[in-house]
């Protein structure tokens, strides 16, 4: 007869979707401000092998990495909105190569590593180059507020940033929400213990 308590869960807790924090290492403001944000879900692909009988489905080699959006709630001085601006607009660069130099310069002091080490001087990732990038941290408590899991989101860039709409019409004061999406290389777990 098989072994079923091998089988049984350790924890009986439910995860709900208020007990966490996102802790952006370039975004300060932005994390004290964060109201929602996703785990991004993967998808790999996959590969038909025809047969003459039916066709036979194998396992892909890419994992595709869905866009980790969040929301924050935007402070009167707009600070915090303007600091994922900046950021979008250095990488941008709509007016002058200074917006690009003072992008790289300030970076979050993560040195990065991207795939494998390049090293044609011609084709490598600069120090500088890095600084377009930026890691983050999901921090997912339990019932207890007690940190469990990390989920570690690495060479992060932002995609888009969300309108702020201004109106007399407005009845009731309603506070800014901003949305922001952004693409990663990849995000990994970490158990804390």
């Amino acid at each position: 007869m098989a072994d079923t308590s091998s089988q049984q869960p350790t924890v009986y807790d439910y995860a709900t979707g208020t007990q966490w924090r996102l802790a952006f290492n370039r975004l300060p403001k932005t994390t004290w401000f964060c109201t929602a944000a996703n785990i991004p879900g993967i998808s790999l692909g996959e590969a038909q092998y025809p047969t003459p009988m039916a066709d036979i489905m194998l396992t892909g080699d890419k994992l595709t990495f869905e866009t980790l959006t969040i929301t924050f709630i935007v402070d009167e001085e707009l600070q915090n909105y303007r600091e994922l601006w900046d950021w979008m607009v250095g990488i941008g660069a709509p007016k002058s190569h200074d917006q690009w130099t003072a992008v790289l310069s300030e970076g979050d002091g993560a040195v990065r590593q991207f795939g494998q080490n390049d090293r044609d001087p011609r084709t490598k990732l600069t120090y500088e180059e890095s600084n377009l990038y930026s890691d983050a941290t999901l921090i997912v408590y339990n019932s207890k507020n007690i940190a469990k899991v990390n989920v570690q989101f690495k060479n992060m860039f932002p995609t888009n940033l969300s309108s702020l709409e201004y109106s007399q019409d407005l009845t009731d004061v309603e506070y800014f929400h901003a949305t922001a999406s952004f693409r990663y290389l990849y995000y990994e777990f970490e158990t804390v213990v």
